[in-house]
């Protein structure tokens, strides 16, 4: 833990650095949960790198003043190069419908930063039946994604440069017990098991956050290998990537929970968390890997060394399942 707080001080004061200005020049980029936090620091990036940017929102009219702000920020008011749309990831036909609406509009798409996501304290059932915050992080940002990669492989537009499709997740994808995991895998399942609210458990701050993000990285492992064609060649470069602790509202309902709370996460994202402008470098940096990067989780926490020795007791219980 003290190392890890070291590294999340030298990250709060030492940014990622950007690339040259107009590297995403004639790129299109699509960022969700592109409002606030750091998917809206995302957009102001990319736009301020030159990419024409789509944001997306679950309300056009309040996603309205986020898209004003991005122009002012990257200098290119009225210059029609960033672009709103509606997108809830509660529901299954909201991603479907979104990526269908994208493919209509022929803009194209060579970078997709998948960043929507959301902590909840208490238990709250989405509409398609599962815990929403299983739904929203690790089910519909599967099938966003699982569509996306399809399309963006034959869509692509620039032979030259290999599309990007990046998944958000957190280095907390690490602290799940999955011991009792087996046993929950064939009746009622795994998913089924974190959405029955009698499983909830009552007390925790994020009880399903770092289970959600787990269960994204096992899915994200097997949308890197539908990435590559048989020949070893990639069509689509995929990442996982985690901001670092960030400074945002992303924990306001952990905040919200209790008068100690509403105390403790300002100071402790006060004293060690990144601004969203440092955060979201990481996206951008996720967006300029190489082929030979791909697969690679983008982070500072760790080194890859360390990483993989950390990550090696998950994969092979994926492997076991």
């Amino acid at each position: 833990m003290i190392f890890l707080n070291a590294r999340r001080l030298r990250d709060k004061f030492w940014p990622e650095p950007l690339p040259p200005p107009g590297s995403f020049e004639g790129q299109t980029v699509l960022v969700t949960g592109a409002t606030a936090g750091l998917g809206l620091a995302a957009a102001v990036h990319f736009a301020t790198l030159g990419a024409r940017v789509i944001m997306t929102t679950r309300s056009l009219a309040r996603g309205e003043s986020a898209r004003e702000y991005v122009e002012q920020r990257a200098g290119i008011m009225g210059q029609g190069k960033v672009h709103l749309m509606e997108l809830d990831m509660n529901l299954y036909s909201s991603c479907v419908s979104f990526v269908n609406q994208l493919k209509q509009s022929e803009m194209g798409l060579d970078v997709a930063i998948l960043n929507a996501g959301i902590i909840n304290v208490d238990f709250t059932q989405s509409p398609e039946g599962w815990e929403q915050t299983i739904q929203i992080n690790t089910l519909s940002t599967t099938l966003l994604g699982l569509l996306l990669l399809e399309w963006m492989k034959h869509s692509r537009r620039d032979t030259t440069n290999t599309p990007h499709l990046v998944f958000v997740t957190s280095r907390d994808h690490l602290d799940p017990d999955i011991t009792t995991w087996t046993e929950w895998s064939e009746q009622p399942g795994i998913l089924r098991h974190f959405s029955d609210e009698d499983n909830w458990p009552v007390g925790q701050l994020d009880p399903n956050y770092a289970i959600s993000k787990l269960l994204l990285t096992y899915a994200v492992e097997e949308i890197c290998k539908l990435a590559v064609r048989r020949d070893g060649s990639v069509d689509i470069i995929v990442n996982t990537v985690c901001p670092g602790l960030v400074a945002t509202d992303l924990a306001r309902d952990v905040a919200r929970s209790s008068t100690l709370m509403q105390f403790l996460v300002p100071v402790y994202q006060g004293l060690l968390g990144k601004s969203a402008d440092y955060g979201a470098r990481f996206y951008v940096k996720a967006a300029c890997m190489g082929e030979d990067g791909h697969g690679k989780y983008v982070q500072s926490t760790f080194t890859d060394e360390e990483y993989q020795r950390y990550a090696s007791y998950f994969l092979l219980f994926q492997g076991k399942d």
